[in-house]
């Protein structure tokens, strides 16, 4: 949404740090680029006692010896438990055509097959707390480009067969973000299909913001998508929008971070 509102003619789009990473590098001021909002995050420090007893703290609640002891890989009575969301702040993108990469690599190195082992080893946990949400799971075959979808009159999630991991976990985010966020839409068809760029935004924006949560690349993949569906947004609907993928963004964090605490008997008593 904001990308288009600054620059209508992007089509790609990435961080400096994705394009040194590829190894292309601006053509530009670095200052210059396109505002978008950023989720932060916090780590929280799970911290074991002598006796075995376990509390949980903010990392930037810790003393100066306990963060010398956190930093100690040797010593694991402080260690690193999970990440906790805070808000957004601006940061910058940078459209294709302001660095050196060549324009035919961009669909390849901007848009590739995406997968994480991490997607695995949390994919089955989230299931559980989409169905602990009413909301049943199918992976189905599905025709054209369609990678998913939600059936809110069936409270059931579609996903493509074949998908690799990351892929796949965050179709399961986006199609769990309209689930949640756009419940009015069960009986009202006409309603998405004439305000479709707005619940695709806002679903795909809950995605990336869910997925930076589970510590999961994405490699701006979000943005192109958030482009494609964004680009006719003025800034009140932006606004509009901004709370809605802000509240929904924690509510399923909230919803994945209880679940996963029950699944593993861990108990969230974080001191703040």
């Amino acid at each position: 949404m904001l990308i288009w509102a600054q620059d209508s003619n992007a089509e790609y789009v990435a961080s400096k740090k994705t394009y040194n990473e590829m190894g292309y590098s601006l053509t530009k001021d670095d200052k210059d680029g396109i505002k978008i909002f950023i989720p932060q995050f916090y780590n929280i420090a799970k911290i074991t006692a002598d006796d075995g007893t376990i509390t949980y703290k903010p990392y930037f609640a810790l003393t100066d010896e306990e963060k010398k002891i956190y930093k100690n890989k040797n010593d694991d009575h402080i260690v690193f438990y999970r990440q906790k969301l805070s808000g957004f702040s601006l940061g910058n993108v940078f459209n294709a055509i302001d660095t050196d990469m060549p324009m035919d690599s961009i669909n390849e190195e901007l848009n590739p097959i995406l997968d994480d082992k991490r997607a695995d080893e949390v994919m089955d946990c989230f299931i559980k707390t989409i169905y602990n949400d009413g909301f049943k799971i199918e992976f189905k075959d599905l025709d054209g480009t369609t990678k998913g979808y939600c059936d809110h009159a069936n409270k059931t999630i579609v996903v493509r067969k074949g998908l690799g991991s990351l892929m796949q976990m965050k179709v399961l985010i986006h199609e769990y973000g309209h689930a949640l966020a756009h419940k009015h839409l069960e009986n009202n068809n006409k309603e998405y299909q004439d305000h479709r760029n707005k619940y695709e935004t806002e679903a795909e924006s809950i995605s990336y913001v869910v997925s930076k949560y589970l510590g999961m690349s994405t490699n701006d993949y979000s943005l192109s998508y958030l482009y494609a569906w964004s680009k006719e947004k003025n800034f009140q609907e932006i606004d509009d929008s901004f709370n809605t993928i802000f509240n929904y963004s924690k509510k399923i964090i909230n919803n994945f971070e209880k679940f996963y605490n029950r699944e593993f008997g861990l108990e969230d008593k974080i001191s703040i």
